[in-house]
């Protein structure tokens, strides 16, 4: 099961400590930095994914894909732009059949949301299910997956793996 760790700054107050320990602790396969308010720790991110040897994307801020980044994370509303990204990772984020369809071009996707997340009813693992077997893509669960608990069901499921922001928490 891949594990996919997405920073997000309001969970990240100290960004190099907070990304390091989650790092060292959860040993995740991807890094997506996810910083929709400042740019500033984009480079320490990269740094921190290079030393630990893990492929690091950056979600929103596309501009940034030349300090470093591994590739990129598109949001749902980006994903017309995936075949502007074919030499770089591509993530897509998905909460539909008809968004799958538009990502195909990407390495991954993520659909969400799974579990209950944010005030948003959470899909199932029903669903995720029949979405991995609907589509060739790599598929990785995210949404309010926040413990073991969740993640259990995740790797019972026929998804590639979980991403997540408040799992990889330390």
């Amino acid at each position: 099961m891949k594990k996919y760790l997405i920073t997000d700054p309001k969970f990240y107050p100290n960004f190099k400590l907070n990304l390091t320990n989650s790092i060292e602790k959860y040993k995740p396969d991807y890094i997506c930095f996810r910083d929709k308010t400042s740019t500033k720790n984009a480079k320490l991110a990269v740094e921190i994914a290079k030393y630990y040897k893990i492929p690091i994307v950056v979600n929103q801020y596309l501009e940034l894909l030349n300090l470093g980044f591994d590739g990129v994370h598109l949001t749902s509303n980006q994903l017309y732009l995936i075949d502007n990204f074919k030499n770089c990772l591509t993530f897509a984020s998905t909460h539909s059949i008809e968004e799958i369809k538009k990502a195909k071009n990407s390495d991954f996707i993520t659909f969400s949301p799974i579990f209950n997340s944010k005030g948003r009813e959470g899909l199932g693992i029903d669903v995720l299910n029949k979405i991995c077997e609907e589509t060739t893509s790599k598929v990785f669960a995210l949404g309010g997956i926040i413990s073991d608990k969740e993640v259990e069901q995740i790797k019972l499921s026929k998804a590639y793996g979980f991403a997540s922001i408040r799992y990889f928490l330390v």
